[in-house]
């Protein structure tokens, strides 16, 4: 291959062979590339087999599991299906230009990315990808489970999401982190993706060593990295911590907290998190928020002499006419008699010690 120096080029190349790999998947699945289940195999040799497109039809149906135990460094193509699969390995995905959505388990679960982010995948995640316009680039890097040493792992900071993510890539008992995400990975970071690329395609001597050191220089980079680009999320699989700090963050902030400022907050999408309240609470959001102030009410009606017009400023009600509604409903008396009961249990208890 020729010693081509622009980095334009090597993504005009790997664009034309993900290309020509492309129209050969999208007519006959790469049996080198999935496991196939009795079924699929059936489908095959039948000559019935589609490509699952998820947002065409039913997910859980179509879960291809990749499997690959060679590093590969490629672009992604537009007209590829949104399919949901797994794989064994961990996957790397960088937005070298553009943006694009990154599809965690279900539709509902939409992560996007912008230029510069780097988004990693752990083994056994289910996922789809979406590229909305040929403008954008998408670079992904599969990065086989014996790439990652042990060694490595352990002169990591045993702090950071990036040692928990890889132990646990490593270490199948414990809870996955399913993903990390850095956010303006610009400078330093895109250059080394830049030569990993290059090295992949011109397969120049040692360039599989090369790889190796890039890789880790990368990690390196991401974790000393500024404030500023080390916008880490990770989820683990249990909904229920996620849940946690969820529910949390409602908590903290329900003077003013709406299910939009949420999503943005946790990358996830309304629905998505509307069912993570009502399966982990048993009521809406709305519901949650309200609850959360009448709470918040209570005990500033027991611990100042707020008049009920300022505590239902202070919990994020224009009026308080809410504030009365509720502790009616939630205590069974107005809130005057709630302060007045709670003030005379207060000096019975002193009493008693």
């Amino acid at each position: 291959m020729e010693n081509t120096k622009n980095f334009n080029d090597i993504l005009a190349l790997s664009k034309k062979l993900e290309t020509e790999r492309l129209d050969r998947e999208l007519n006959v699945i790469m049996q080198d590339e999935y496991e196939l289940d009795d079924d699929l195999q059936k489908s095959l040799k039948d000559g019935t087999y589609q490509f699952p497109n998820a947002l065409q039809a039913e997910i859980n149906k179509w879960i291809l599991i990749r499997v690959q135990n060679q590093f590969s460094a490629k672009i992604h193509i537009k007209r590829t299906p949104v399919y949901f699969h797994k794989h064994d390995f961990v996957e790397i995905l960088y937005v070298y230009k553009g943006h694009c959505k990154q599809f965690i388990e279900n539709l509902e679960t939409c992560i996007v990315l912008q230029e510069g982010d780097l988004f990693m995948l752990n083994q056994s995640v289910i996922h789809a990808l979406q590229q909305e316009d040929e403008q954008s680039v998408l670079i992904k890097m599969i990065v086989p489970m014996e790439w990652i040493s042990y060694d490595f792992i352990q002169k990591m900071n045993h702090h950071s999401p990036l040692f928990d993510f890889f132990v646990s890539a490593k270490s199948p008992q414990r809870e996955y982190y399913n993903y990390l995400q850095y956010c303006h990975c610009m400078g330093g970071g895109k250059l080394l993706i830049e030569k990993i690329m290059t090295e992949y395609y011109l397969k120049q001597s040692c360039y599989e060593a090369a790889i190796k050191s890039c890789l880790q220089l990368l990690m390196i980079f991401l974790e000393r990295g500024p404030r500023e680009y080390r916008c880490c999320r990770y989820r683990l699989p249990h909904s229920s911590l996620q849940a946690g700090a969820i529910l949390q963050y409602i908590y903290n902030h329900s003077e003013n907290v709406t299910l939009e400022e949420l999503a943005h907050v946790f990358s996830f999408s309304q629905s998505y998190l509307s069912r993570v309240i009502k399966e982990n609470c048993r009521m809406n959001f709305q519901d949650l928020v309200r609850e959360s102030r009448l709470e918040k009410a209570a005990v500033l009606l027991s611990s100042s002499d707020y008049s009920v017009e300022k505590i239902a400023q202070v919990v994020g009600y224009q009026n308080a006419v809410p504030i009365y509604q509720g502790i009616k409903e939630k205590f069974g008396c107005s809130p005057t008699e709630y302060r007045k009961n709670y003030s005379k249990m207060s000096i019975e208890n002193s009493t008693d010690q």
